[in-house]
């Protein structure tokens, strides 16, 4: 009987349609754990004022600084594989976040706007992100087929299929954008 119930499920998963929006949850959760990661590394070799502190306590606020960036990055890096392994509470986190995301980025046109004016073109990766990879991000897990396949799909399953290739150019997308976005948020 779970022999049946197995190969049933496995046939219907080879019959959905493809899922949308893996790939670019992931990039842009792993790009934004590169980001959180090089952050105390550019503002410890002063390209950024985040750590600029005096006294004492400059050292501890440092390694404290270092240790609450790499635990962040670390969650994000885990919220990332949970997407590839087709987890569906995080889809709907995902989904969440991405539409909180976009009308940040709705927002931060106002700005853009200001920022051009003056030269400084970096908040275009900023925007770019926020105000067309977001959306597009909601509206591809959002679709009918990709909630079924995230619903029907094991984990195992969903790692096979983002797995080979497709992961290596999601790590290469995720450090390229990292380190775009760092360099955006220290100007």
């Amino acid at each position: 009987m779970e022999t049946q119930t197995s190969e049933i499920r496995e046939n219907a998963i080879e019959e959905l349609p493809s899922p949308g929006g893996i790939g670019m949850a992931v990039a842009v959760d792993w790009g934004l754990c590169v980001q959180i990661a090089l952050m105390p590394v550019f503002a410890l070799f002063g390209q950024s004022k985040m750590m600029k502190m005096t006294g004492s306590n400059a050292l501890i606020g440092t390694i404290l600084f270092f240790v609450v960036a790499l635990l962040a990055a670390c969650l994000l890096a885990w919220f990332g594989e949970m997407i590839r392994s087709g987890r569906n509470w995080a889809r709907i986190i995902q989904i969440v976040a991405s539409s909180l995301l976009s009308l940040a980025g709705i927002y931060g046109l106002i700005n853009l706007y200001h920022s051009i004016t003056m030269g400084n073109f970096w908040p275009l990766v900023t925007e770019i992100i926020l105000a067309i990879i977001s959306p597009l991000i909601v509206w591809r897990m959002t679709r009918s087929s990709t909630a079924r396949w995230f619903k029907l799909v094991t984990p195992a399953q969903a790692r096979t299929r983002h797995d080979g290739k497709w992961v290596w150019f999601i790590i290469l997308f995720s450090i390229i954008g990292g380190i775009l976005q760092t360099i955006a948020a220290t100007r």
